[in-house]
């Protein structure tokens, strides 16, 4: 026993979109970008800080050679009068390497405004002359040196060593400079304002580059997302994802979202079709059945003639009834052949020669013919089942619209990539206007004389989806009152063997 059960589907909430993944991708942009410009700033400053410190080391050590050179051309004893002299000399001339004036600037001057204090003592570390007053600690060292300080929380060099006579024969006491690195200091603080004043900049403009980029490379997802809320509105929306021109991931993901919107949206459609078809095609066998119903529950049962005419009518009209629901069943399956049936195999040339003889043996007053052009057997991707129905569909129709000439050709080939199949009646044949509309849904040549018949305008609807589900094809030529030739065709499967043969 078949067990059914309802699902109860709950309409699902739109949801509101807080964490968005362009959101997410353009804050981590942004600190990637950030952190890139930071961390290289941060690294190009204290390259350079670095570099301009060294500059200063160097020219402290320049200024402590220059002064101890000049002081060592005093032949005498160091005294107070004596350095004064040696100062004011250097002041207005340009000396060795360190001790350059800038034009006429004093050269005392030049030092206190580049943060240096000369102070000269004597051989018994005595301070004889100072430039500028300094608490700094003076201990003898009968070496040169330079030692890096702290003054008021900043970075400054004192260097210091001995003054020796110029023959260097004899001590005439030491001198030791204080180095307090003002234009260094300068320097990096307006690159530390530089510094911060650009990385509020960038900040604004990575956060921007970030979620810009972000938005840009992110917008086919919310092309997709827009897609889907359209698709979820309605089902038939014809609203499908914009294909960009870039040729990437996300142009083959719209690709593929977009050719499985069209099949739901095609597979919706034929279910409405088919809704809409069996309503209509329904109504009147249903409102015939019904009248003589009708006609026997008012006075009909009581005249056996009556009875039995109703009866007879109602089961012919019942009896047209189930062959148009199996008609539009095979109809509905026909259009799903590509999910249900897509590694099927079947040998055409066996299942034409199997037709052709049963069609023989039901009509022994028709005369067949059968062109078989084929000297080997051909396998084609398509159920067997279906491929036979095709068969019978056009073989019937053939039979039913001959004539006075009871005689059909049947024609097998092969052309190309393809097998052709021709089916060639001599009967009543067709307008040009109805070869193009005799593959749609119930529709007749002729209504009245197709109904006799027994037709309901579904097989060749049926075979032409089938064909079409299986990369086939089937066309019609036909004169008037003449008869008409039904070709169809279908891919043949290269290299292929079958099982008993392996």
């Amino acid at each position: 026993h078949n067990t059914m059960r309802r699902i109860n589907y709950m309409p699902t909430k739109k949801r509101g979109n807080p964490k968005s993944i362009r959101w997410k991708w353009g804050f981590l942009l942004s600190i990637a970008f950030f952190l890139l410009y930071f961390l290289s700033a941060l690294f190009m400053l204290n390259v350079y800080t670095g570099y301009h410190y060294d500059e200063q080391k160097d020219e402290a050590e320049n200024l402590l050679y220059s002064v101890q050179t000049a002081l060592s051309e005093i032949d005498t004893k160091l005294s107070v009068n004596s350095v004064e002299s040696m100062f004011e000399k250097i002041s207005v001339s340009t000396v060795t390497k360190g001790l350059q004036s800038v034009g006429n600037y004093p050269f005392l001057e030049d030092l206190k405004n580049r943060g240096a204090n000369i102070r000269v003592f004597d051989t018994e570390g005595q301070l004889l002359y100072e430039t500028q007053k300094s608490y700094t600690t003076f201990i003898k060292n009968p070496d040169t040196y330079l030692r890096e300080t702290k003054l008021n929380n900043l970075e400054a060099f004192v260097a210091g060593g001995p003054i020796l006579s110029k023959e260097e024969s004899f001590l005439l006491g030491y001198v030791q400079i204080v180095f307090r690195l003002n234009d260094y200091h300068t320097v990096v603080s307006q690159m530390k304002q530089y510094f911060w004043l650009v990385t509020a900049i960038v900040l604004v403009l990575s956060a921007a580059a970030g979620y810009g980029i972000a938005i840009y490379f992110f917008r086919p997802i919310k092309q997709m997302v827009d897609t889907m809320d359209a698709i979820e509105e309605d089902t038939l929306s014809e609203t499908r994802i914009k294909i960009s021109k870039s040729k990437d991931e996300f142009t083959d993901l719209s690709v593929h979202i977009n050719g499985l919107l069209d099949k739901m949206a095609l597979y919706v459609t034929q279910q409405k079709q088919f809704v809409e078809d069996v309503s209509h095609e329904l109504r009147t066998p249903t409102a015939i059945v019904e009248g003589h119903l009708k006609l026997l529950n008012r006075w009909g049962k009581e005249d056996p003639q009556i009875l039995d005419e109703s009866l007879a009518a109602s089961l012919t009209e019942i009896q047209r009834m189930k062959t148009l629901v199996q008609e539009m069943l095979d109809l509905s399956r026909a259009e799903q052949v590509e999910i249900h049936y897509k590694n099927e195999v079947t040998p055409i040339r066996n299942v034409v020669l199997h037709t052709f003889h049963n069609f023989k043996m039901l009509y022994p007053d028709f005369v067949f013919n059968l062109d078989d052009d084929l000297n080997r057997e051909i396998y084609v991707n398509i159920y067997r089942n279906h491929f036979e129905q095709i068969l019978v569909i056009l073989m019937d129709n053939a039979v039913k619209y001959s004539t006075d000439r009871h005689e059909i050709h049947l024609s097998i080939s092969e052309s190309m990539s393809y097998v052709q199949i021709a089916i060639q009646d001599f009967g009543e044949g067709m307008s040009q206007e109805d070869q193009q509309k005799i593959f749609s849904r119930f529709y007749r040549v002729d209504k009245a004389r197709s109904r006799n018949k027994g037709g309901n305008g579904l097989g060749l609807s049926i075979a032409k989806e089938l064909l079409e589900g299986y990369k086939g094809d089937i066309t019609v030529e036909s004169v008037l009152g003449h008869g008409s030739v039904f070709r169809i065709q279908l891919p043949i499967l290269k290299n292929y063997v079958p099982d008993e043969e392996l």
